[in-house]
């Protein structure tokens, strides 16, 4: 009896791990190294991810917060930085470990610069050494 009261109990807790969004944090993303590659034709950095972001991360329903920045306003195209826009990766201030490209799920809108938001999506690790070194897929702005 003890047994069959234990895994009820565990069961519905592991049934809601596997489906969960997994916290995301600045401090695990900022261990990814890069190299700057100025040979060939077009300049490029290329990250070294760390191999936890790789093999619990990459693919799967992450949450991470931080501050909006407008890439493109009228193509409504963000990133989610660690930094405000006066320090973030885009105005010298941090490395490219700080930003987040942010591809939505539905139309964005609009959103101030600097807001301090959650966002959900699937994270992606960008190995090419072109744009940005992630990118949420299928993102959504918690209210």
């Amino acid at each position: 009896m003890l047994k069959r009261s234990v895994f009820l109990i565990l069961f519905p807790l592991g049934m809601l791990s596997t489906n969960a969004q997994k916290p995301l944090v600045w401090q695990l993303l900022e261990m990814t190294t890069y190299q700057n590659d100025f040979e060939g034709e077009s300049a490029r950095t290329i990250p070294n991810f760390p191999s936890v972001l790789v093999s619990r991360f990459e693919g799967q329903e992450v949450t991470i917060s931080g501050y909006l920045i407008p890439v493109d306003i009228e193509a409504k195209k963000y990133a989610l930085s660690k930094n405000p826009l006066s320090s973030c990766f885009f105005c010298g201030g941090a490395g490219p470990e700080t930003v987040v490209e942010l591809n939505f799920m539905e139309e964005p809108g609009r959103f101030a610069t600097d807001k301090y938001v959650k966002a959900n999506g699937i994270l992606q690790l960008n190995r090419s050494g072109y744009g940005l070194f992630y990118t949420l897929n299928q993102t959504e702005i918690e209210d």
